[in-house]
């Protein structure tokens, strides 16, 4: 963006960028628009590769309390309200509603192990995560519900492997 003074500002990180059929989607933007959901209270991007567009996009996001709207609304109105503020290109392949994000003792989300488990991975070492438990529920949810739909588990090349062991590691 160029301010008024003709200076530019960057607004996202080119490290957390998810490349979905040639179109660079920054997680920040994606995370933001989701946000935007009255009932999300936090979302978190990662890339789950496919074999059509190279990447995809799945979207993870933990609900205000009491917010009387099924998982299922609530997915639906972050799909849309990402195709909204980016476009068709971004709609995530699948919106997850989970009891809560896996993060570090400071608060930080671990978007590397969360895109393990979309990508039907190890997660890596997570003892020292604050609330490692959560990690076991997503996993189990996730996976039995892409096994539910026939999506099988991929075998990743040495490089697609160490990118999601990477991914928003400079964000951590």
């Amino acid at each position: 963006v160029q301010s008024e003074d003709g200076y530019y500002r960057i607004l996202g990180r080119i490290d957390d960028v998810i490349n979905v059929a040639g179109h660079r989607l920054g997680t920040k933007e994606l995370e933001s628009a989701a946000i935007e959901v009255d009932e999300v209270a936090e979302a978190a991007a990662v890339p789950v590769f496919d074999e059509t567009r190279g990447k995809v996009v799945e979207m993870y996001i933990a609900l205000k309390p009491n917010t009387g709207a099924s998982d299922e609304e609530v997915a639906d109105k972050v799909a849309k309200q990402i195709e909204y503020d980016i476009g068709k290109i971004a709609r995530p392949k699948n919106v997850w509603v989970v009891p809560d994000m896996p993060k570090t003792r400071s608060g930080k989300i671990m978007r590397r192990v969360i895109a393990a488990i979309s990508n039907m991975t190890d997660v890596g070492d997570v003892s020292t995560l604050a609330n490692s438990e959560v990690v076991e529920q997503i996993k189990e949810q996730v996976e039995s519900a892409k096994k539910e739909r026939g999506e099988d588990t991929q075998k990743l090349s040495k490089d697609e492997q160490k990118e999601i062991e990477e991914f928003g590691s400079q964000s951590e």
